[in-house]
């Protein structure tokens, strides 16, 4: 089945698509499993048999055409098993599965309304598991664990040495009061995610528009709350979350434009949601609020696109 947005130019397969997102996905989950967690790297690879496995039950049940390999759930799987603490348990972490390929990605097929699915699991965890979903490390009565050079610079204006952050190199305590942990093993290096970004980019995986326009505004809309403008532009999570969340073809606008503008939204609703409220890491919200954006946006842009098209019609007539 051809994928229309926003991109493509490995195969015209989504499977083929999501194939090479997990590929990119495992190289840094692999990275932080040398370095900080061991077997992480085989929990992500067995949550995302569990996404496929979900997608093969869902089509026997629906009775749907069931595929071979069902990559694009296993991926969303995976997003979501490299979005959250390593140290989630295995119930929730089922749970948000179930909910995220079964709930949202299978049965909005088709549909002109679709949530990243992802996201959709992560917010789960959230509302029903929030001290799971923030527990980045184990505090003791002398210090505070905190997550990323994010929580700690958002608490204490405080920024990480750049060669610590660029390369990951997070440990040890600030001040002897708060512990610092490298946090969701998906979102720690950044200067690989960047680099992978460009080289999906690059092999048509994901488009560029969402991303940049994300990134962008993103990066402004924070320098305009007087933030540091490369510290929240280069951090890992935000460059995570425009390689391998905001770019999602499925529930991103088709229309170049309607990709713009979401990629604004996005970047200037995550930025808000930061200033304004205490989730450091507002992206789950921002995105599904782009989401919601998505059809109106595609509609627009087709509906001017029309005109624009009835008019040189009428113009090559009267010539």
């Amino acid at each position: 089945m051809s994928v229309q947005s926003p991109f493509i130019r490995i195969g015209s397969r989504s499977s083929a698509m999501a194939a090479w997102a997990m590929l990119a996905l495992l190289v840094p989950c692999s990275i932080y499993s040398a370095l900080y967690d061991s077997t992480f790297v085989w929990r992500l690879i067995g949550y995302a048999l569990l996404g496929m496995m979900a997608e093969t039950v869902y089509t026997l049940i629906v009775k749907r055409k069931r595929r071979l390999v069902c990559m694009g759930s296993g991926f969303t799987a995976a997003l979501i098993a490299a979005s959250v603490p390593p140290t989630m348990p295995f119930l929730p972490m089922l749970f948000s599965i179930l909910i995220a390929v079964w709930i949202v990605k299978l049965p909005m097929v088709g549909s002109p309304l679709r949530f990243n699915a992802a996201m959709v699991g992560r917010l789960f965890l959230m509302l029903v598991y929030p001290a799971q979903t923030v527990n980045w490390g184990t505090p003791t009565v002398d210090v505070i664990s905190t997550a990323t050079p994010q929580e700690l610079y958002r608490s204490e204006g405080f920024p990480l040495e750049w060669s610590e952050w660029l390369f990951s190199k997070i440990d040890g305590t600030w001040e002897g009061l708060f512990l610092l942990v490298p946090g969701s093993p998906g979102e720690t290096f950044p200067l690989l995610i960047l680099l992978l970004g460009g080289l999906l980019c690059w092999k048509g995986i994901i488009g560029w528009r969402i991303p940049l326009f994300f990134l962008l505004s993103f990066s402004i809309t924070s320098a305009v709350f007087g933030n540091s403008l490369l510290f929240n532009l280069l951090s890992a999570a935000i460059l995570f979350s425009a390689v391998f969340i905001v770019a999602d073809p499925v529930s991103t606008p088709m229309s170049k434009s309607g990709q713009m503008i979401c990629g604004l939204i996005i970047g200037i609703s995550n930025a808000l949601i930061r200033e304004f409220t205490f989730y450091t890491e507002a992206i789950v919200y921002a995105v599904l609020l782009g989401n919601l954006c998505a059809p109106l946006l595609d509609h627009l842009a087709f509906e001017v696109r029309g005109k624009q098209l009835q008019r040189r019609m009428r113009q090559s007539a009267r010539d």
